[in-house]
């Protein structure tokens, strides 16, 4: 087969790709080669890209979470050829089976709702898709899917570069490593998305606020973007643990500094870091929006009691007023 080099600017990429993230895919084909040997610390290195035949590799972000205990009962009644199944620490299901041609399909679920798919085509990473989405938990809108597109092949200089994968075999563990943050990198596309969701919900209304002296939506809408953003941070940070170390490469420091080549080759902690500060200037204007409702409502209500003081008080004198006339009458006419 004819070896052949494809860029990621060159797939069709129906998913999730707006400026932002098109403009980090761009600047990613500007770096220098990094190493995806051992090394104690990754250090950027320069190689001229190798020749060799070029496969894909296709992270998705499809769910809040996968039910992985499910998938491995799945594939292993559903799947008919030779095929490994393996669960790593709960957090990480490996399959591997064998397709048409004698190609080998290498699948990683991980259990916050992003699944890598090495050496398929498109239209066979859809039909996994569709295999699949029975054992999605909270499945996302189909326009709010993320996927990250790369390509692999074997060399005997294993380094990414230009979005392009070199491996010196198919180790199921260094692919392991590598799927770990790419799939990170396709959950993180997905809460940024919903951050630049929210930005645009609520940027119009700190000039609101600078025009007008008071915000037009109410308590409860702003109190729900609120809840939105706790959750978006609360999942981040906490459920989904996609910014802390995986338990494998706890567990197998070997493949560390294989790790942290490829979350910085992707900018995850950078990205990460930028996410939570964004949420925390988001929730900031939240909160004095919310005081500024609340401050007007306050108001409104201070002006709603004064008012009723004034009717009652006005109340009062006409029923004074009103009693005295009776009085007088009744004693003239007594009289």
């Amino acid at each position: 087969m004819n070896s052949q080099k494809v860029f990621l600017s060159e797939l069709n990429d129906e998913g999730n790709t707006g400026g932002r993230k098109a403009s980090r895919i761009e600047l990613r084909t500007l770096r220098d080669a990094y190493n995806l040997k051992p090394l104690t610390s990754p250090t950027p290195i320069v190689h001229d890209e190798p020749e060799c035949e070029l496969k894909r590799v296709t992270a998705y972000c499809t769910a809040e979470s996968y039910n992985l205990m499910g998938l491995c009962k799945l594939f292993k009644e559903k799947v008919s050829t030779e095929k490994k199944v393996q669960m790593y620490f709960e957090e990480c299901l490996y399959i591997s089976f064998e397709i048409e041609e004698k190609r080998i399909a290498y699948l990683y679920f991980l259990h916050y709702g992003a699944v890598v798919m090495w050496g398929l085509s498109e239209s066979e990473e859809q039909d996994i898709l569709r295999l699949i989405s029975h054992f999605q938990e909270n499945p996302y809108d189909r326009k709010a899917i993320e996927t990250e597109n790369f390509m692999y092949g074997i060399s005997k200089n294993s380094q990414i570069v230009n979005d392009k994968i070199f491996l010196r075999d198919e180790n199921i563990h260094t692919k392991m490593v590598l799927s770990i943050a790419m799939a990170q990198s396709v959950k993180l596309d997905y809460y940024e998305e919903l951050v630049d969701n929210t930005i645009d919900a609520v940027k119009g209304l700190p000039d609101e606020v600078e025009k007008e002296g008071k915000v037009g939506k109410k308590r409860e809408d702003i109190m729900k973007v609120t809840g939105k953003l706790h959750k978006l941070s609360f999942n981040l940070n906490i459920v989904s643990n996609i910014l802390g170390e995986p338990e494998f490469v706890w567990e197998y420091s070997a493949f560390s500094s294989l790790y942290e080549t490829c979350i910085k080759y992707l900018d995850i902690k950078t990205r990460a870091n930028l996410l939570n500060k964004r949420c925390e200037i988001i929730h900031g204007i939240l909160e004095i929006l919310s005081d500024n409702v609340t401050t007007q409502n306050s108001e409104r209500l201070e002006s709603n009691m004064a008012k009723i003081s004034y009717i009652t008080a006005a109340t009062g004198i006409i029923q004074c007023f009103l009693l005295c006339i009776f009085l007088y009458y009744t004693l003239v006419l007594k009289k």
